[in-house]
């Protein structure tokens, strides 16, 4: 090989270098205003987050939590399925979802407190909904025409939209739901821990993912999906966000890993209403 090709060759993994450290330099967490030769005029984060006009839960935890990674196998719950009363349903490959219709609406009470107690009687009817008993009633979700449920087990509560019920109900009328299923869940690894609440929100404001004037809902640490290996589908702990704009009312959610504190780049939530 010539000195020229050399030259060449050094030079082109020269530029890919720089191209990548730039990448990772753009991507380092933002340095707090106020840091300069004074150490004294220093502003804390949470001191940054408040000039940044953001509100927070009054009580956030410091605390670590723990968890597991946890596996599912990826297969179609729903295909044996028999015995539903007056439902007509299908079933979407390509979201893994179960469709069902009511073929006659179920009326439920105008008090809000007995109608929810009258939707999660029908949902844990197992002639109206399969699997119904492993979900658990998510208000955080939910609003007056969707009754979200998310799957529940020993390990805790999935929130995912593979592990979700939700029952809609038109002109106080339940007339069908959607519905996906995980199964059962297995730990794949020991227990270990995770961050804790304030340092999940700490990483979301670090890397530009709550922004000015914006609130903090609810945060939770729950388990969803990471990724499918082998037919498997591998959960893990994640802390679940949701963040109100403050002008426009909408809002989003945002996953954080809770073993290495880094934000799960997923579809989000948003809702005027909430």
């Amino acid at each position: 090989m010539d000195h020229r090709r050399i030259e060449w060759l050094f030079f082109v993994i020269f530029f890919a270098i720089s191209i990548f450290l730039g990448i990772e330099i753009w991507r380092t967490p933002i340095q707090l205003s106020g840091s300069g030769t004074n150490p004294s005029k220093t502003l804390s984060i949470s001191d940054e987050i408040k000039a940044d006009n953001i509100d927070l839960p009054s009580h956030l935890s410091d605390d670590t939590k723990s968890g597991y990674y946890l596996a599912a196998s990826d297969q179609n719950y729903f295909k044996n399925i028999k015995d539903l009363r007056n439902i007509n349903s299908s079933y979407s490959t390509n979201d893994q979802t179960f469709y069902a219709t009511l073929q006659k609406p179920v009326t439920l009470s105008k008090d809000s407190d007995e109608a929810l107690s009258e939707v999660k009687a029908f949902k844990n009817n197992t002639h109206y909904v399969p699997f119904g008993s492993e979900y658990e009633y998510a208000s955080v979700l939910s609003d007056n025409n969707n009754y979200v449920f998310v799957q529940n087990s020993k390990f805790g509560q999935v929130y995912d939209n593979s592990a979700q019920l939700t029952i809609k109900v038109k002109k106080n009328q339940i007339i069908g739901y959607e519905q996906t299923y995980l199964g059962k869940l297995s730990n794949v690894r020991e227990l270990q821990s995770t961050i804790s609440a304030w340092k999940a929100i700490q990483n979301l404001y670090i890397y530009r993912e709550l922004t000015n004037n914006s609130k903090v809902l609810w945060i939770k640490l729950e388990y969803t999906r990471l990724t499918e290996v082998r037919k498997s589908i591998i959960l893990l702990p994640t802390w679940v966000v949701e963040i109100q704009n403050k002008t426009s009312k909408t809002t989003a959610i945002k996953h954080i890993n809770a073993f290495t504190g880094q934000v799960i780049q997923t579809s989000s939530y948003s809702n005027s209403n909430s």
